[in-house]
C-alpha cells in the first residue's frame, strides 16, 4: 500500500525536501511584518496541504488494501490465519503512512530560512534578497551594517509583495492525488452500498474472521465425505466423487482435482460420470493404491472446494484364526484342534468351532457360510452364522459353531471397525468335509490260478483298511443261484487296518459246499465300516474272481502241462548262456579286448539268466503251493517240486549263478583271466543242466504216469458201457414179459 501511495506524492515530497533539510527554528528576531507575514501564509499553506495530501493518500491506500484482500480472498479463498495476516498487514501499512506522511510531517519545524529558500526557488526574480534579508535579521554581530541590512530588507519587502503563498505549492498534483482518494473512496462505498451482501461477507471474514464461504455460481458437493474428511482403507482405490451445480450458466467442462501430500502437489482432471442433470453434474477421479494421507481441493469455474482431506488407516486384519471340532460319536468323539490353514480338513459331520480375532475392535462383524449342497436356486445364498453390532466398547472377536460339518463350506468374515473401514476382500476359511471313505479291499487269491477242485481251500492275501475303522468283512462265494459266505474272524470291529499274509491266509474252504466238476463259482470279499452318518455302513466290494471247479486229475494235468512250459524256459536260458560262454573261445588269446567284450556279453547273458531262473524258482514253489490249496499235494510232490527243482534254482539265482555275475564284472575290470571265467561259466551252466535233467526225468515219469491214467480211464469208460448195456437187456426182458 505504501508503495502505490508513494508515486503520487512524489512532487510533492521533492518540493518539501529543502523546506526540512535546514529548518531549527522560527527567528522570533524578524521584525519586518510583510516578510513574516509571507512566511506565516506558507507556513500555514504547508500545513494544509500536509493534512490534505496524507488523508488522500490514506484513502488511497485503505482503498487499495480493501480491494486487495477481497481480490485475493474471492479468488483464494485462504484460511483464517492468513486473512489475519492480510488485514496485520494492511493495518500496519496504513499506521505507515499515517505515521511518516502525516505525524512525522507535521511534528517537523518550518524555518523562515528554509521557507525563504522555497520561495526563492519557486519565484527565481528574488534573487537572494528573501533569504539574505531573513539571515541578516538574525545575525546581531556588530560588523554587519545596519544600512546594508535595512536596504535588502527592504528590497525583500518590495518583492515579497508580489509573490503569493498559494502558488508556491503545486495545487494540480495534490489535486490528483485528493481526486484518486476521493475516487477510490467513492468506488468503495458505491459497491458497499450496491452489494452490501459482498461488503458484508468480506468484513466477516477480513475483520472478523469468519470461514463463511464466498457466493460462487458455481458450487461443488464433495460424496462420501464427513466433515470434510473421508477415511480410506491403505493402499485401496479411492473415487473421490463430487456433484457441480450452477446458479447460472452452464455446468464447467474442466473441473481440476489438487492433491497434497507427502510427495508433494499434484493435479488431474476429473471425468464425469453420466450426464448433466437439472441437478448438475457428477465428476469423478481414482486414486489408485492410496497410501498417505491427502489434502485435496476442487475447483473448476468460479467454483473452489477446500480443505477436503483423505484419512489413510490400516484396514482391519485378522490377528488369529482358532478351530476346534469334535469327532462323531461313531468316531468316538473327542475334540481336535487342527493347525490353521486356508483349507482345513475336518471329518464330516463333526461339531465344528470356529473364532476370528480381528487387528483392531470391530464397530459390525459378519461370519457367513456358503455349503457346497446348496440347491441350484441357492447356490449362491450364504447362511448367516454369527452377526456383531456396535458394542462399548467395540469388540475384536467373532465366534460360531456349525452342529454337524455334512459338506465343504467357505467361511467368510466381514468386519468393519470404528473408522467405518472394511477390508476389499472378506477373509475366507475353507472347511472340507471328509467323508467317511468306504474301505480299501486290496486282497487277491494266492496260488491258486482259473480252476479249482471241490475240496480246495482258498487262501486270501493282502490287506483290509478303512480310514476310520472297519465293523466286518466277508467272503462270498456263489454259484448260480446258490451263495455261501463266510466272516473274515480276524476282524472284531474298530480295526483300521487287518493285514493277511501269505504266512496266515484267510482261508476260504469249499469243501462241504456240494460242489460238483464244472460249476463256475464267483468268489468275492466284501467289507463294511462303523460309518455312523446318514446313508448307514459304507461297503467295498473287492476284485470278483471266476473259478471253474474241475475233477483233481483235470487240475493235476494242467499243472503238469505248466511244468512242461517252465522247462522250456529254462532250457532257453541255458541255450542264452551257453551262446555267451563260447564268446569266450575266441581263437586270438591275446586280445585283451576282445576278451573283455565276451566277458561282458557273458555277464548280461549271466544277469538275465539270474532272472529267468528266479521267476522259473518261484513259478514251481507257486505249482506247489497250487497242489496244495487243492488238497492235493503228497510228499513226492513236494520233494520233487521244491526239493529237486525250486530250492535248488533259487540257489544259484541267490549266488548270481554261482558267482558267474561277479567274475564277469570282474574280468571286464582286468581281474580275472580267461581259463578261470571259462571254468566259471560252465560249472554254472553243469548247475543248470543238470536240474534240466531232473526235470527230463520227471516228465517221462508223468508221461508214464499219464498214460496209466488213461488205461485207467479207458477200463472205467468200458466198466461203464457193459453196465449200461446189461441194464438195457434188463428193461427189454422185462417189456418182453
Amino acid at each position: 500500500m505504501c508503495r502505490v501511495a508513494e508515486p503520487l506524492a512524489a512532487s510533492s515530497a521533492g518540493m518539501w525536501q529543502g523546506i526540512t533539510d535546514m529548518a531549527t527554528s522560527t527567528d522570533a528576531a524578524s521584525g519586518d511584518k510583510a516578510i513574516h507575514r509571507l512566511l506565516a501564509g506558507i507556513r500555514r499553506e504547508a500545513r494544509w496541504w500536509i493534512w490534505v495530501e496524507s488523508l488522500a493518500m490514506l484513502a488511497v491506500a485503505a482503498s487499495v488494501a480493501i480491494l486487495a484482500t477481497l481480490a485475493i480472498d474471492w479468488l483464494i479463498e485462504p484460511p483464517a490465519w492468513a486473512r489475519a495476516t492480510l488485514v496485520v498487514i494492511a493495518a500496519c501499512g496504513l499506521m505507515w503512512i499515517v505515521a511518516t506522511r502525516l505525524v512525522v510531517r507535521l511534528c517537523t519545524p518550518l524555518a523562515d530560512r528554509s521557507l525563504a529558500l522555497a520561495v526563492e526557488r519557486r519565484h527565481p526574480e528574488l534573487g537572494d534578497t528573501l533569504s539574505t534579508a531573513v539571515g541578516l535579521a538574525a545575525e546581531t554581530s556588530p560588523e554587519v551594517d545596519p544600512v546594508l541590512v535595512e536596504r535588502t530588507a527592504a528590497a525583500a519587502r518590495a518583492l515579497a509583495a508580489k509573490v503569493s503563498p498559494r502558488r508556491i505549492f503545486r495545487r494540480g498534483q495534490l489535486g490528483m492525488v485528493a481526486a484518486a482518494g476521493i475516487a477510490l473512496t467513492s468506488t468503495i462505498a458505491g459497491f458497499a452500498v450496491a452489494r452490501p451482501d459482498v461488503g458484508s461477507l468480506w468484513t466477516r471474514r477480513m475483520l472478523l474472521l469468519d470461514d463463511a464461504a464466498w457466493p460462487r455460481r458455481v458450487q461443488f458437493q464433495a460424496i462420501g465425505f464427513r466433515d470434510n474428511a473421508m477415511t480410506v482403507a491403505r493402499g485401496t482405490d479411492v473415487e473421490v466423487l463430487t456433484r457441480a451445480t450452477v446458479t447460472s450458466g452452464a455446468v464447467p467442462e474442466l473441473v481440476e482435482l489438487r492433491m497434497r501430500g507427502r510427495d508433494g502437489t499434484l493435479a488431474a482432471r476429473m471425468g464425469t460420470r453420466g450426464g448433466a442433470d437439472a441437478t448438475g453434474q457428477l465428476f469423478a477421479h481414482v486414486l489408485e493404491g492410496v497410501s498417505d494421507d491427502l489434502d485435496l481441493e476442487i475447483r473448476g469455474g468460479d467454483g473452489r472446494l477446500r480443505d477436503l482431506r483423505l484419512v489413510v488407516v490400516d484396514p482391519p486384519t485378522l490377528a488369529g484364526v482358532t478351530i476346534q471340532y469334535e469327532l462323531p460319536a461313531y468316531l468316538g468323539g473327542g475334540e481336535r484342534k487342527p493347525p490353521f490353514s486356508r483349507i482345513v480338513p475336518v471329518p464330516r459331520g463333526s461339531k465344528v468351532s470356529v473364532a476370528f480375532t480381528a487387528s483392531k475392535p470391530m464397530t459390525t462383524a459378519r461370519l457367513t457360510a456358503r455349503f457346497a449342497t446348496a440347491r441350484a436356486a441357492d447356490e449362491q445364498a450364504d447362511v448367516l452364522l454369527a452377526e456383531v453390532s456396535a458394542t462399548e466398547p467395540p469388540g475384536t472377536v467373532i465366534a460360531a459353531t456349525i452342529p454337524a460339518l455334512d459338506a465343504d463350506a467357505i467361511l467368510a468374515v466381514h468386519l468393519t471397525d470404528a473408522d467405518g473401514i472394511s477390508p476389499s476382500d472378506p477373509f475366507t476359511l475353507a472347511l472340507a468335509a471328509v467323508p467317511d471313505e468306504p474301505p480299501t479291499v486290496a486282497l487277491r487269491l494266492a496260488d491258486i490260478a482259473g480252476a479249482v477242485t471241490p475240496a480246495a481251500r482258498l487262501p486270501f492275501v493282502g490287506t483290509l483298511a478303512d480310514d476310520h475303522g472297519l465293523a466286518r468283512a466277508t467272503v462270498s462265494v456263489v454259484r448260480g443261484d446258490d451263495a455261501w459266505s463266510q466272516p473274515v474272524e480276524r476282524i472284531r470291529g474298530g480295526e483300521p487296518l487287518v493285514e493277511f499274509t501269505t504266512d496266515e491266509p484267510e482261508i476260504m474252504p469249499l469243501a462241504g459246499l456240494s460242489l460238483r466238476p464244472g460249476d463256475r463259482l464267483a468268489v468275492r470279499v466284501t467289507a463294511r465300516d462303523t460309518c455312523g452318518l446318514a446313508g448307514g455302513p459304507n461297503e467295498s466290494d473287492g476284485e470278483t474272481w471266476t473259478l471253474d471247479v474241475v475233477t483233481p486229475e483235470a487240475l493235476q494235468a494242467a499243472l503238469e502241462a505248466r511244468e512242461i512250459f517252465l522247462r522250456r524256459r529254462l532250457e532257453a536260458a541255458i541255450d542264452d548262456l551257453g551262446m555267451a560262454r563260447r564268446g569266450l573261445d575266441d581263437p586270438q588269446p591275446q586280445a585283451i579286448e576282445a576278451f573283455k567284450a565276451a566277458a561282458g556279453r557273458l555277464g548280461e547273458a549271466a544277469s538275465r539268466a539270474v532272472g529267468e531262473v528266479g521267476e522259473i524258482a518261484t513259478a514251481f514253489r507257486g505249482i506247489r503251493n497250487e497242489f496244495a490249496a487243492n488238497g492235493l499235494l503228497t510228499a513226492e510232490l513236494e520233494s520233487r517240486l521244491v526239493g529237486q527243482v525250486a530250492e535248488p534254482l533259487a540257489a544259484l539265482t541267490a549266488s548270481g549263478l554261482d558267482g558267474l555275475a561277479d567274475a564277469c564284472r570282474s574280468a571286464g575290470a582286468g581281474e580275472t583271466d580267461r581259463p578261470a571265467l571259462a571254468a566259471r561259466a560252465d560249472a554254472a551252466m553243469t548247475a543248470l543242466k543238470a536240474i534240466l535233467a531232473r526235470l527230463l526225468e520227471l516228465e517221462s515219469f508223468n508221461e508214464v504216469v499219464e498214460k496209466l491214467r488213461s488205461l485207467i480211464r479207458t477200463q472205467e469208460q468200458i466198466r461203464a458201457d457193459t453196465l449200461e448195456q446189461q441194464r438195457k437187456r434188463a428193461r427189454e426182458a422185462l417189456e418182453g414179459l
